[in-house]
């Protein structure tokens, strides 16, 4: 039976959720500078090898700082405390970083959307991709989640860029088919769509041609500057009319086009003339669509789509792709400093805030719950960012929703540093006597953090813990796309839409149960104690893991859902009793070592997190090219990949559990040990 937690022991449900605050500032600022991060290449054109760079250096600088930071914060005097001056100027200082990170010009778009409605004819998402409210897109993104039917509805874009666009001068743009890799169909094209930064454009010869000339031919033009028509006719075509479908040109027979306009974009639209040749006119240009009605096109036999652009509208090059890298890098580097700044001593706060075993589970789960609702907004970034009812390009919602994300990071993130006290003081043992004799020197301090950093490191205990979250957290993101290429390819036959919207269907449900997982496991945690909360929330999982084997079932495919809310308790389980467990570890490293060590403990544990998860996402790029995965082949894979991506989805983490219920198994710490060393340190420092 637990013991009653004593009154002056407990804290207060708003205090709770002012520490809750802090962790959902902490996962809203990761969840920005990982999810926005593809705004890299849609808007400033950079190599995904570059991008992944960014994504991976500034982290691992991250995890380098993290154990610094905590030791600067073990060691801090000053009349506010060890933790709330670093909570304060590191919300600050994060957040405005933060926004000037994506302050980056970017260069001119013009935006080109081909789509394929399918053999149905009918758009199954809704609109296509027309603006909409913010509000209105997150309801339709919702409806294709749970809805899961068969969507035969293909569709790409690719997006032009200067020295591509000119101002003042015909461009004659002649894009591969290819390019549109997600137009997995051209049988049934019924729309194109163009957007992005020009206001008004001329548009001629629109066709769609054949050719067996592989050369890639690159826009050519130059500036002319104060022209506001064209005054010539754009470049006659050459295309020999038989390997022609043209939809608007004097050298060719046009097929039909319903509309030039449709009734729900954001555009205006008027016949005009250019050097004695009919053109298209476009004005007030935000989105246009060219839909072709009942009668789609079958354009499986093109190669190439054809546009001539004019523009009066001056186009911009932006910067090169050095600088893009090296300013975001450096911006990058700042900022992880800055959030590391705020997030190490807000996850040491937690650890003192209350030295009752089982309050403390308490808090873990308040703190848990409050902070995964930034997971929940985080995978809606991209639709902000490329909502075109608010932004002419993905640059520009990044530097809105950068902002927006500075405001909420300053105003919630110092709500901590104001509101919450902490219970301890800095040092203790050899720490006070050099503190009163003026400080360490440079030498003793490096000294300590050197001697901090070893003893945290071989701390037994929360070796054991390191030990198991490296093995549950990682396992899980070293086969966290597998489970999308199993309902792509195995439950949906090759059908990538269809899996899709399985998948955020599936995701969806392990996201509302996660949240019951964390009440569930905190009421566990404080009736049968931490260790034996782990192994119920960790078994449970593990039988989750199991049933994928089962239920993921191409003649069943509902039965997918079944397993969601059971792995749900693997993480759920695992974030609520880890920060618990380990501020019981910190009070026993007082014990032995004389010094209160939150800081240390909290960012090493975290380095093993953020250096395991880059060890993860390496090891299972590995693992599924081992599968012998081709998307390109459909459903028709090469013998024993299904096999294997069921294999690695189901049993990598299954078993990387088990072993990490036996490190738990040694794990010291008891509700009646925690007590009796608490006993002990309040005899000999007081309460």
């Amino acid at each position: 039976m637990s013991r009653r937690t004593a009154p002056r022991d407990r804290i207060s449900f708003p205090h709770k959720v002012a520490y809750g605050i802090g962790g959902f500032v902490n996962n809203l600022l990761a969840q920005g500078i990982g999810n926005m991060m593809v705004v890299l290449t849609l808007a400033l054109g950079m190599d995904f090898r570059a991008v992944g760079l960014l994504g991976s250096l500034p982290r691992f600088f991250d995890a380098v700082t993290d154990p610094l930071v905590g030791f600067l914060s073990d060691r801090t005097r000053s009349r506010w405390g060890r933790r709330r001056p670093f909570l304060f100027v590191g919300a600050i200082a994060s957040g405005i970083i933060f926004a000037i990170l994506w302050q980056m010009p970017a260069p001119t778009q013009f935006r080109l959307k081909l789509v394929d409605y399918g053999a149905d004819g009918v758009y199954s998402g809704g609109e296509t991709g027309e603006p909409v409210g913010l509000l209105e897109s997150i309801g339709n993104s919702l409806k294709d989640i749970v809805t899961v039917e068969i969507i035969d509805d293909v569709e790409d874009e690719v997006t032009i860029l200067p020295p591509a666009l000119v101002t003042g001068g015909w461009v004659s743009l002649d894009v591969p088919l290819s390019d549109f890799d997600q137009l997995a169909t051209r049988e049934h094209l019924s729309q194109i769509l163009i957007s992005g930064d020009l206001t008004e454009v001329y548009v001629d010869n629109v066709y769609l041609y054949r050719t067996d000339d592989t050369t890639r031919a690159e826009p050519a033009g130059r500036d002319v500057e104060g022209v506001t028509a064209p005054n010539t006719a754009a470049p006659t075509p050459t295309a020999p009319s038989a390997d022609v479908i043209s939809f608007f040109s004097g050298a060719y027979d046009d097929v039909p086009v319903q509309f030039w306009s449709t009734a729900w974009d954001e555009s205006d639209v008027a016949d005009a003339e250019a050097g004695g040749d009919a053109v298209k006119h476009y004005t007030a240009v935000r989105f246009a669509a060219i839909d072709f009605g009942e009668t789609p096109v079958d354009a499986r036999g093109m190669t190439h789509i054809h546009l001539d652009i004019w523009t009066p509208e001056p186009t911009d090059e932006g910067r090169s792709q050095g600088y893009y890298f090296w300013y975001f890098l450096i911006g990058s580097l700042v900022f992880f400093l800055a959030y590391t700044v705020f997030a190490t001593p807000w996850v040491a706060l937690g650890y003192e805030l209350t030295p009752d075993y089982n309050e403390r589970t308490r808090l873990m789960g308040v703190q848990n719950f409050v902070s995964n609702i930034a997971f929940v907004i985080g995978p809606w970034f991209l639709v902000i960012m490329t909502n075109a009812a608010w932004f002419r390009n993905q640059m520009d919602g990044a530097r809105f929703l950068a902002l927006a994300i500075c405001t909420v990071t300053i105003a919630l993130g110092v709500i901590p540093a104001i509101f919450l006290r902490e219970r301890m003081h800095a040092g203790g043992g050899h720490a006070d006597a050099r503190a009163r004799s003026g400080g360490p020197s440079l030498e003793e301090s490096v000294k300590d953090f050197l001697g901090g950093l070893w003893q945290t490191v071989k701390t037994g205990p929360f070796l054991m813990l390191c030990i198991a979250t490296f093995l549950i957290f990682n396992s899980f993101i070293m086969i966290s796309q597998f489970q999308f290429w199993v309902f792509a390819f195995y439950i949906s036959g090759g059908n990538v839409g269809e899996g899709a919207g399985l998948a955020g269907l599936v995701g969806t449900v392990g996201i509302v149960a996660g949240f019951l997982v964390i009440v569930v496991v905190t009421w566990l945690g404080t009736k049968i104690g931490k260790k034996n909360a782990f192994f119920v929330s960790t078994g449970i999982s593990m039988f989750g893991y199991a049933l994928k084997w089962f239920c993921y079932n191409p003649d069943y495919p509902m039965l997918a859902l079944l397993p969601a809310p059971f792995l749900a308790f693997g993480l759920g389980g695992l974030f609520t009793l880890m920060g618990s467990m380990i501020a019981d570890v910190v009070d026993l490293d007082e014990l032995t070592t004389g010094e209160r060590r939150e800081g240390m403990f909290g960012s090493v544990f975290w380095w093993v997190v953020k250096v395991g998860q880059s060890l993860a996402i390496l090891l299972g790029g590995f693992l599924l090219y081992s599968t012998g995965l081709d998307v390109a082949l459909g459903a028709n894979q090469p013998e024993g990949t299904i096999f294997w991506l069921r294999f690695y989805d189901a049993f990598v983490p299954l078993v990387a559990s088990a072993i990490a219920i036996v490190a738990v198994y040694f794990y010291p710490i008891t509700e009646k040990s925690a007590l009796e060393v608490r006993t002990k340190l309040e005899r000999r420092r007081g309460a």
